[in-house]
């Protein structure tokens, strides 16, 4: 008398299972993402938050992603290297790769500090003061700023780049009349923690109102969804919501174009 309830039993069993089975041949593989190391209020908290963080996870929404943190020069090859599926904050180079439309900007500028009394109106200025930038910046700013930093310059010798950008401001901050090449967000979050005031430095407008970066990926697919997640963001407040958030302000961003 329990042979109808049992075949009942036996039929939701084989249902939940062929469901479960589904599911996890639908599920998506876990995508390992290279970031950089925490540059406030970009990647905070060991990539765990942050606008780059937060924009990432939201345009690939549906996707589970694992951060890996690496140095700016570490970022431009790591899809080329098999280190990671998707990295972010790159700027177009190989032929083998997929990049993103640009997905973030950075406003970067020169800055001195007003106990120094430097003058700096152009690039060329640069060229007799001790410089700290980000790794991979002469590469980033213009053909100017090239010229006058690739490695075989004779400014180069004045030039130095930082992978730890927190690093790269306390040197900025306690070395006699040396000027920092970095973007003002940054540099505004990681001098407040430091204890000193923006009113101590001058910035020098210097370069492009923004400096455009991209996602390289290592799938075409996946990279016209993250556009595809772009788009809708900018379309419908995120990306202004998140820029709010993490009190970034720029003079254009993606969203603009």
């Amino acid at each position: 008398m329990f042979e109808p309830n049992f075949r009942k039993i036996v039929r939701v069993i084989l249902l939940a299972m062929m469901v479960t089975a589904r599911c996890a041949s639908a599920a998506k593989p876990e995508l390992v993402v290279a970031i950089p190391l925490d540059i406030p209020p970009y990647v905070m908290q060991q990539a765990s938050t942050g606008l780059a963080v937060d924009l990432v996870n939201q345009a690939l929404a549906g996707h589970s992603v694992r951060f890996v943190q690496m140095p700016w020069a570490e970022l431009q090859t790591a899809v080329q290297r098999d280190q990671a599926a998707v990295s972010v904050g790159v700027q177009l180079g190989a032929d083998d790769v997929y990049y993103s439309e640009n997905f973030i900007t950075f406003a970067n500028y020169a800055i001195s500090k007003k106990r120094d009394a430097l003058k700096i109106d152009t690039i060329s200025d640069l060229g007799t003061h001790p410089i700290l930038a980000w790794q991979n910046a002469y590469l980033e700013l213009g053909d100017e700023f090239q010229d006058l930093f690739s490695p075989e310059a004779p400014q180069r010798r004045n030039y130095t780049e930082v992978a730890d950008q927190a690093e790269q401001v306390r040197m900025y901050w306690e070395t006699d009349g040396s000027v920092l090449v970095i973007d003002r967000s940054i540099f505004s979050h990681f001098s407040k923690e430091m204890g000193h005031s923006l009113n101590e430095a001058v910035f020098h407008p210097l370069f492009p109102s923004v400096t455009e970066f991209r996602v390289a990926f290592a799938d075409a697919a996946l990279r016209d969804l993250f556009n595809e997640g772009l788009v809708k963001l900018c379309a419908d407040g995120s990306y202004a919501g998140l820029l709010r958030r993490y009190e970034v302000e720029l003079a254009k961003t993606v969203c603009d174009d």
